[in-house]
């Protein structure tokens, strides 16, 4: 049974090293142990020294196969990764987007995140225009180009930036070890076929378990790889104006015209916004000319109280004074 065991574990060194290129100097070694008494060689050092040695090897494989992975990628389609983010204005907020999202389903891309803002009513009646909207779309690769020329033409873009990112080495890399992984497990399958014992074939399965995470982790970054090749991500963000920035004219001439309607159409938007603004405010306007009103006759009406109280007072004053002089003038008569 020992020997059975031992000779199982051999074979497993062996295809490993088989994989990696190295297996002149796993057989060699492999037949120096054999040689060996089995009572000088005790069974854990067989079990654990041989895969450890395996292991090693491979990682020296792995980095010779990173130095031919560039011939590998020359021969590759490139995989490259473009990014675009557009800053755009418009008048027509709604027509904006809605022209977006049928151009979207159109070339067959999607939206992968939206965050709008569609202001307030008070903004609107200010004639304020700042609903805004910053979209995440995904369009297919070959009609990237296609679909921001569409954007061009029913919006104003403001700012526009690209950057491509070549996956191309990281991609053949991720194949080629995803290949030799799979090499693996197809020979751990045939090594488990053969093994007798339980401790084998627990071995081989906890081996075999991790071999195919890293193969599904593998393919997972592939997948995902070819998801960003396939369709290119495209950042809009929208800003809704009421005109159109203007671009920079070089002659002279036009930029004395562009001024000038410029700045007529600040002085005639800021009178609109005041006859707008009036008017929305007439009912406050209303309420403190009210209040205002009622507050003048309350204080003229405390001065007329006041102004004919002096009168009386005054008049009373007057009547005693004259009283007073009849008394005295009686009281001199007397005595004359």
């Amino acid at each position: 049974m020992k020997k059975n065991l031992k000779g199982i574990l051999f074979l497993f060194a062996a295809l490993l090293l088989l994989q990696t290129g190295c297996g002149g100097a796993s057989s060699s070694k492999g037949m120096v142990e054999e040689a060996a008494p089995m009572d000088a060689v005790p069974m854990e050092e067989v079990y654990y020294e041989e895969p450890a040695a395996a292991e090693d090897n491979i990682m020296t494989n792995s980095s010779s196969t990173q130095s031919s992975s560039g011939d590998m990628a020359a021969k590759t389609q490139r995989k490259l990764i473009r990014r675009v983010e557009l800053t755009v204005e418009t008048e027509n907020y709604d027509q904006l987007l809605s022209g977006l999202e049928e151009e979207i389903i159109r070339i067959g891309g999607y939206i992968e995140a939206k965050d709008a803002y569609h202001g307030n009513l008070y903004s609107r009646y200010e004639g304020r225009n700042n609903r805004y909207a910053n979209l995440t779309v995904r369009i297919p690769a070959q009609k990237l180009d296609e679909f921001t020329g569409k954007v061009g033409e029913i919006g104003n873009i403001m700012n526009e930036s690209e950057s491509v990112e070549d996956v191309t080495l990281r991609y053949v890399d991720l194949s080629s070890h995803k290949k030799m992984l799979q090499t693996q497990q197809e020979r751990l399958l045939e090594l488990l076929k053969t093994a007798e014992t339980m401790e084998d074939i627990i071995t081989i399965e906890g081996r075999l378990s991790e071999v195919r995470y890293e193969i599904e982790s593998m393919e997972s970054q592939l997948r995902t790889f070819d998801n960003l090749v396939d369709y290119s991500t495209v950042t809009i963000e929208i800003q809704e104006v009421e005109r159109y920035t203007p671009q920079p004219e070089e002659s002279i001439k036009d930029r004395i015209l562009q001024g000038l309607s410029e700045n007529t159409y600040q002085v005639a938007t800021g009178i609109v916004n005041f006859f707008v603004e009036f008017i929305i405010a007439l009912p406050v306007i209303l309420v403190w000319v009210i209040v205002g009103a009622l507050f003048f006759f309350i204080i003229r009406g405390i001065k007329r109280i006041r102004k004919k109280e002096k009168k009386e007072e005054k008049k009373d004053r007057f009547f005693l004074g004259k009283i007073k002089s009849k008394e005295g003038e009686k009281e001199h008569g007397n005595k004359g």
